[in-house]
């Protein structure tokens, strides 16, 4: 029985030196005040999206390179497109600094058509997204709004929310994280977040970004902690790869971008991987953080790939390697203990 199994310890990466993140930029973007929330007055005139700066793109098996444009409230287009009513929904929402042909889109769109034939949504708030952080952090609720309407547009066409999994890396995890809190007929079944941005957003205010009750179900990887992505556990389940604060072979990462951008690379790879991103559960979120190691519980959880690990909440820790591949598979080489 798992009971009596001996505990073994999950050690942490070994560092030369903490990679030391960039304190002025975050001290001069914490001089504002946080991102609002979407049912808050907003002052700033500039801190607005219209509905033109979004675009929704529809890619599937039948057009895996080339999208179709999906717009709220238009039926005909939908019906004459290559959305297929009988098939999953993935809805994929890009960062700061990004676009809807972006790496993060692309690769994981990519990953998935290869797997599986499913309606892929891209996100492309790239016109909100590429100005200097404050304004796109204060553009993310606006952003949220207008994809919580094109769900419900969704809705109102026959699509179950039970079919519909939302996924946001960095600003974009709290834009879906905001679509799925207000959805009419919800919840949303299932929101992947990708080291959710820290900067402009706090703990206490769970109305602005992602937080675990936005869907049934929610699951968030850690890269880059503490500095552009929360440190603190945000989902049902929360994994932590090389202790979610800095990751092996991005060197001297300055600005936190490459250890950042690891949590879309790390996930687009665990849908196509024929070696599993295999994960230990820790005994608590403060036994890792202290600690930097996990005494295992005797439970293992895959991070990312194609199924949801429902029912399986906690926090979990694993290795990487330190270039593509990055899965490293069971730490225990096979031992079940």
């Amino acid at each position: 029985m798992t009971s009596l199994r001996k505990k073994k310890v999950v050690s942490a990466v070994d560092w030369d030196a903490p990679t030391p993140y960039d304190p002025v930029w975050l001290a001069s973007v914490q001089m504002y005040p946080p991102a609002a929330a979407i049912n808050e007055t907003r002052f700033w005139s500039w801190g607005w999206v219209y509905d033109s700066d979004v675009e929704f793109r529809l890619f599937t098996r039948r057009n895996p390179f080339k999208y179709q444009v999906l717009k709220t409230n238009d039926s005909a287009a939908l019906r004459n497109s290559n959305f297929d009513f009988s098939k999953k929904v993935k809805v994929l929402a890009h960062g700061w600094l990004n676009h809807g042909d972006g790496p993060m889109p692309e690769s994981i769109k990519e990953a998935y058509l290869n797997v599986s034939d499913l309606n892929i949504l891209v996100v492309d708030w790239g016109t909100a997204a590429n100005v200097n952080y404050v304004l796109a952090s204060y553009n993310v609720a606006s952003v949220g709004r207008l994809l919580t309407e094109f769900l419900n547009f969704l809705i109102s066409e026959g699509v179950s929310m039970d079919d519909v999994h939302l996924i946001g890396h960095s600003l974009g995890a709290h834009v879906v994280g905001i679509a799925g809190a207000y959805i009419k007929q919800g919840p949303i079944d299932t929101i992947t977040g990708l080291d959710p941005a820290l900067p402009l957003f706090t703990i206490g205010n769970k109305d602005a970004r992602l937080d675990k009750h936005d869907a049934r179900h929610v699951e968030v990887i850690h890269t880059c902690g503490g500095y552009l992505g929360f440190n603190s556990p945000l989902g049902h389940i929360d994994f932590y790869p090389n202790g979610g604060t800095r990751q092996p072979g991005c060197g001297f990462d300055y600005r936190g971008l490459c250890a950042h951008n690891r949590a879309h690379m790390f996930f687009a790879e665990s849908i196509i991987s024929n070696v599993a991103f295999t994960a230990v559960r820790c005994e608590s979120y403060d036994e890792l953080y202290y600690t930097g190691s996990c005494k295992g519980t005797g439970e293992k959880l895959i991070m990312g790939g194609f199924d949801i690990h429902y029912g399986k909440d906690g926090i979990y820790y694993l290795k990487t390697n330190a270039e593509k591949p990055y899965a490293l598979g069971d730490p225990d080489d096979g031992d079940p203990t």
